[in-house]
């Protein structure tokens, strides 16, 4: 299961993570280019991570309306691995389309 963090500079630590639950390989996009906002998610990504605190707000809710149409889990999540492992847990567990990390996920 292939995923895509969006958002963060060092992502080594969740690429580990991500891998080591069963979704690598992983790919980033750091979101600090505009280009990036106009960028396709990757063919076979079966998930989404949105790294909340380092990626501006009009690239998360793109990347959330674009994951959204492909119908793709997408978890929101800030710079934490307790967070993360939260709601990939969510996920894992068919909690929905998103997951939010330390809280309910909004409809």
């Amino acid at each position: 299961m292939s995923t895509l963090i969006v958002g963060g500079d060092r992502v080594a630590t969740y690429k580990d993570f991500l891998a080591a639950h069963g979704f690598g390989p992983v790919h980033h996009w750091n979101g600090r280019r505009n280009s990036e906002c106009h960028r396709s998610i990757p063919v076979g990504t079966r998930l989404v991570v949105i790294m909340i605190d380092q990626v501006n707000h009009s690239l998360a809710t793109k990347m959330r309306r674009v994951a959204d149409e492909l119908a793709l889990p997408v978890v929101f999540s800030r710079r934490s691995i307790g967070q993360l492992g939260q709601a990939i847990t969510r996920v894992k567990h068919g909690a929905g389309a998103r997951a939010t990390a330390g809280r309910e996920a909004r409809p």
